[in-house]
């Protein structure tokens, strides 16, 4: 469902696919050959929010611009890449993820933090506020921490699920499935 809020509405690309039951609010855009799977939720009301081209968003994931408190209320955008595959429940708040990266699934990367180009949250991991990720880097744990750099071809294996997730969707669409959710 795309829904306009305080009279921005969703940006999504034609050749993008927004599952129905998703929920996409607000601010956002979503680029060429992206797609938005069952339950997740990308909610543009504190800020904006912009999502690349061939970037995977799995069920259940929620995104959501930061609003932080102290003195005087801030809000904080999201930036989600080119190439990103965002895992089943995960949440991105008020952060940037860079090109060819892996969000893990039951992950979290929280306000202002930072993930470099061609990176991996492992799997539940936990990146806090303001914590930078470094290029090409996989960290896991709680709070998250480098676990090791990821090699050309862990690299290339990113952008080849995010092509495939475009290949998936472009499948839904053809069968019909999106054909109703446009503003």
């Amino acid at each position: 469902m795309l829904q306009e809020f305080d009279g921005k509405r969703p940006r999504v690309h034609e050749t993008a696919f927004v599952h129905p039951s998703a929920v996409v609010i607000g601010d956002v855009e979503i680029g060429e050959h992206s797609s938005v799977w069952p339950g997740a939720v990308v909610r543009g009301d504190f800020g904006r929010i912009r999502i690349g081209n061939y970037t995977c968003v799995q069920d259940n994931a929620v995104i959501h611009a930061a609003d932080v408190y102290g003195g005087r209320t801030k809000y904080l955008r999201v930036k989600v890449g080119n190439y990103v595959v965002v895992g089943h429940g995960a949440l991105l708040h008020g952060c940037s993820v860079a090109d060819n990266c892996i969000v893990g699934a039951g992950s979290i990367v929280f306000n202002g933090a930072r993930v470099g180009k061609g990176s991996l949250v492992g799997m539940g991991a936990v990146v806090l506020a303001d914590v930078r990720v470094p290029p090409r880097t996989i960290v896991i744990g709680i709070p998250a921490r480098p676990l090791r750099k990821l090699t050309d071809e862990e690299i290339e294996k990113i952008r080849i699920q995010a092509e495939n997730y475009a290949k998936l969707a472009e499948m839904y669409k053809s069968s019909g499935l999106n054909k109703n959710i446009r503003l």
